[in-house]
């Protein structure tokens, strides 16, 4: 560690490590309080995708990983300002906390490193999985996020090789005018650096999802609302280039670090903890329509009969991308007075969408349906579930006293009025 020249350090006032002027307690609130939403919204992505859905994936392995590193971010930072004088200026910390504050300003970059750019990755592998669920060009979006995730990984790697030896010996970086040799980066630079290019990277996450999502067979009101999600992402971005401001400031031109850079710590947190809301937002709407229905106008009658169904039984899942989301048909096997059909209750979902319609079995006018696979092929399962994947959609329920029978290959879909065109 370099101290400033002489010349710089003349100029500074007498030293106060009694009762010195501090930032105040800013920064462990905007960590408790970030730290506590993304971590509740993290969690409820995770029950979503093990409970509801049954669709966990990797992008849901990485966003817990994200969480993990995020949550070791805020601890360190929290613990440098409340602790060892981040929130004050740099002449009134002591001398003897230098080394430690220079270690935790090491392990503080990496982890925000770490934890941008693994959720990063996971919001492009969420996306990824949506490839499936409508039309348009979906190989190059593929080549686009693969990229991406590539693009988004190699800098992480890079910028955390570089971090960790950009002194050598590594303990140059927090010893004070070490007396022996050693070479050592310019810190500053790098950190900047690093910081422009995760602007670059926090624009391309927010941005390439907007045209896949417009793609989707989805109503124009809900591809909206899933856009906005997304487009929280400018808020990211614009707490990046705050950050990356004030790393010019007080790593590049300044010598102040600790207080110039204690704006760092708060637009950070900001940027992390917001970036792992927005990409686990979207994943919550099969959790929102099964407990709070009405607060979707798109879900439809998932009442209490559904809810005792769906503690009972899985009636829908989905693995992989969204072209393996199942339209999920269930039977109740009560019957209702004055009818000879069963009643049927319909669950559709495409990662983002989830509603349900009980309509009667004699009843033609089935609601609403979107195509979600293109794939051909009809199987029954060993448990005499059939799943009929006919005309870009895929049904499937367990079978009742009717439907045990097989069906003709030709057989015509009882929802045939509904495929989508």
């Amino acid at each position: 560690m370099q101290l400033p020249p002489l010349a710089v350090m003349a100029t500074w006032p007498t030293p106060n490590y009694v009762d010195p002027v501090t930032r105040g307690h800013g920064a462990m609130i905007v960590n408790i309080i970030g730290t506590a939403l993304s971590f509740l919204v993290v969690i409820a992505r995770i029950y979503t995708r093990l409970c509801i859905t049954c669709s966990a994936g990797v992008d849901d392995i990485l966003i817990v990983i994200a969480m993990i590193f995020a949550i070791a971010m805020v601890v360190v930072t929290t613990y440098a300002t409340e602790v060892w004088g981040w929130n004050r200026h740099i002449w009134d910390v002591p001398t003897t906390w230098l080394s430690t504050v220079q270690k935790l300003n090491l392990v503080f970059q990496i982890m925000f490193s770490i934890s941008s750019s693994v959720t990063k990755i996971s919001l492009m592998w969420f996306c990824r999985r949506l490839l499936g669920a409508g039309k348009g060009n979906f190989k190059a979006y593929n080549f686009a996020f693969i990229g991406s995730m590539i693009f988004v990984g190699v800098c992480c790697l890079v910028f955390t090789l570089l971090s960790i030896f950009q002194c050598s010996p590594i303990k140059a970086y927090w010893e004070i005018s070490p007396k022996y040799e050693y070479k050592c980066a310019n810190d500053g630079k790098i950190v900047f650096s690093a910081s422009v290019i995760n602007i670059f990277t926090d624009f391309l996450a927010t941005a390439l999802p907007m045209p896949l999502i417009w793609s989707l067979k989805l109503p124009a009101r809900q591809r909206l609302a899933v856009i906005s999600i997304f487009g929280l992402g400018i808020i990211v971005n614009v707490a990046g280039s705050v950050r990356t401001v004030y790393v010019w400031k007080s790593m590049v031109v300044g010598y102040d670090t600790t207080w110039i850079g204690w704006p760092v710590l708060v637009a950070a947190s900001i940027e992390i903890n917001l970036g792992l809301i927005c990409s686990s937002a979207p994943a919550l709407r099969p959790l929102i329509a099964t407990f709070i229905p009405r607060f979707l106008q798109s879900t439809r009658n998932l009442g209490s009969s559904y809810n005792q169904r769906s503690r009972s039984q899985k009636l829908w899942s989905s693995t992989g991308r969204s072209r393996n989301s199942h339209m999920v048909v269930g039977t109740n096997d009560s019957r209702q007075a004055g009818y000879e059909s069963d009643r049927f209750e319909i669950m559709r979902t495409v990662e983002m969408e989830s509603w349900s319609e009980s309509r009667l079995a004699h009843n033609n006018a089935m609601g609403h349906a979107y195509g979600i696979s293109s794939e051909h092929s009809r199987t029954v399962s060993p448990e005499n579930d059939i799943e009929l994947k006919q005309g870009g959609m895929v049904y499937s329920s367990a079978a009742s006293d009717k439907s045990s029978t097989s069906l003709p290959r030709g057989a015509v879909s009882p929802f045939e009025d509904r495929r989508p065109h």
